[in-house]
């Protein structure tokens, strides 16, 4: 049925979407990117990508009929976490922007007469909560604050297409790209040697770097044996103090000075719980499948994406 094997992206125009797109690309596929602005984006990606306008306009048979000839469908919309306080407006924002295009693309593969061999739908760490020292895998309970409660919905909506074809949500850690993210914000601070632990240090961060994490969709899209909820975050989660002294290592910065918890909470509001909160992810799903981390521990991770920056 699939002559071409084309994917369809949701949210392809960011970063982590770029990088997909592209390892994509290279490994024989087409892809066809959703985009609120499509023509904003058509003369600066590969000619193996197409566009698709996809905004709360476009109908649940409109995007069937795309479907339809894809092979397989991945949703990465969102608004950015970090993008702003988290404001009440923002927070419906964040919701707003994962949910409507989520809920569309299940109908939509729900109705589709040809269904995708998969669909993956984003998710996030953040699902756990605050959990201190505690070992988390894909089957540990889940949290109950703002940001857990939202990829709750966030893979709640996207499950709805798992009776149709292969659906997997992949709660993906803080991820780690030289281009952009969280990393910028995460070393600004040593640029200006003032880095040190966020509060007192001792929660745990599970970042992930950029390959390992383009690697780990491309893994999941081979191994047909994985559905449902699957973690992608390193395997050697560091406190976030071992994360400090490594970016400080690394730029040859002290890392040393904390930034106080009532100082986070009192500039971010909401969002510096989540910058405090601690994740110890184990990703076991990732593992027992054979999947092999390039980047496992902070350290090589940092080096690979500051070393030319020293």
């Amino acid at each position: 049925m699939f002559m071409k094997k084309q994917i369809a992206i949701n949210g392809g125009t960011g970063m982590l979407g770029r990088r997909i797109t592209d390892a994509l690309v290279l490994n024989g596929f087409d892809v066809l990117l959703f985009s609120r602005n499509p023509l904003k984006y058509k003369d600066t990606i590969d000619n193996n990508v197409s566009f698709l306008k996809f905004d709360t306009s476009t109908t649940t048979d409109e995007l069937s009929e795309v479907i339809n000839k894809c092979y397989g469908v991945i949703n990465l919309a969102g608004a950015s976490i970090a993008g702003k306080r988290w404001s009440s407006e923002y927070k419906k924002e964040l919701y707003d922007s994962r949910i409507f295009p989520t809920k569309k693309i299940a109908e939509a593969i729900t109705n589709s007469e040809h269904k995708p061999e998969f669909f993956i739908n984003a998710s996030a760490t953040g699902i756990y909560g605050n959990r201190g020292d505690e070992i988390l895998t894909e089957e540990s309970s889940l949290g109950n604050d703002f940001l857990a409660n939202l990829c709750k919905d966030w893979e709640s909506e996207a499950m709805k297409a798992r009776n149709h074809t292969r659906t997997i949500t992949i709660r993906i850690g803080v991820v780690l790209d030289k281009k952009g993210g969280a990393l910028e914000k995460l070393i600004l601070p040593f640029r200006f040697f003032a880095g040190g632990p966020l509060g007192n240090g001792k929660q745990y961060l599970p970042w992930i770097h950029i390959e390992d994490l383009v690697q780990s969709f491309l893994f999941v899209i081979n191994n047909q044996n994985l559905s449902g909820p699957l973690i992608s975050s390193t395997p050697e989660p560091s406190r976030n103090s071992e994360f400090a002294k490594a970016i400080g290592k690394i730029l040859s910065r002290p890392s040393f000075l904390p930034a106080p918890a009532f100082g986070l909470k009192f500039i971010l509001g909401e969002f510096a719980e989540f910058l405090l909160s601690s994740q110890r992810t184990k990703p076991q799903k990732l593992m027992e499948s054979g999947f092999q981390f390039k980047y496992p521990d902070a350290y090589s991770a940092l080096n690979s994406l500051l070393n030319a920056d020293k």
